[in-house]
């Protein structure tokens, strides 16, 4: 038997943001199911597909990039594992790319994760100068909503609002982790979150690239 992994991009838009994690991992499973790809199989009372993602996207958020990895019990070519997953899809989820990894290759390893997000008129000149003022820092203490104070200023990378859009890079971390909507919580709009503003994942990085 030839096994084969394979790194694969894909986007989640539309009403699939409000999805969690959970029913994502299912429905791609019924997807992998319906493009009768020739999935391995983890071993135990309970086989799952040999699938691992790269990271959770927030609830509520849409990408236009999110990674995955495959293997498989056949060496298909990229380009027709590509072409099965986007033809047994579903509206929301589209499958971009499909690379064919050595057996060598490193798994895939989280570096960084690029948001943007369009910010409502009335709120753009607050959110420069909130913005300004949190990169200028070089520590801001945030208390997550399970109590745990964690520093939200190191993990940023960078961060910029170009006409109305605020993008910001978030960088992988170990332990307590601030993620994306801390950071809108440091700029004071998480109350605007799936009202007016509505985030997205522009792109996810991997250790490497």
């Amino acid at each position: 038997m030839v096994r084969r992994r394979y790194r694969i991009r894909f986007s989640k838009k539309g009403n699939l943001r409000f999805i969690g994690h959970h029913d994502l991992l299912r429905a791609i499973e019924r997807i992998l199911r319906r493009a009768r790809l020739p999935v391995a199989m983890s071993q135990g009372f309970h086989p799952k597909p040999r699938v691992s993602y790269l990271s959770a996207l927030p609830l509520g958020f849409s990408s236009d990039d999110e990674s995955m990895e495959l293997i498989l019990d056949e060496d298909l070519p990229a380009s027709e594992t590509l072409a099965r997953l986007n033809a047994a899809s579903v509206d929301g989820l589209e499958f971009l790319t499909v690379i064919t990894l050595e057996e060598d290759d490193p798994k895939q390893r989280p570096h960084s994760f690029v948001y943007d997000a369009e910010i409502p008129a009335a709120l753009l000149e607050t959110t420069r100068e909130r913005l300004r003022a949190f990169m200028a820092s070089t520590a801001r203490p945030f208390e997550k909503p399970n109590g745990k104070v964690v520093d939200a200023r190191p993990p940023v990378a960078r961060a910029a609002i170009d006409g109305a859009r605020l993008t910001f890079e978030l960088l992988a971390q170990t332990g307590p982790e601030v993620g994306a909507r801390d950071i809108f919580a440091c700029l004071e709009l998480d109350g605007e979150l799936f009202r007016s503003i509505f985030p997205n994942r522009k792109r996810s990085i991997v250790e490497g690239e």
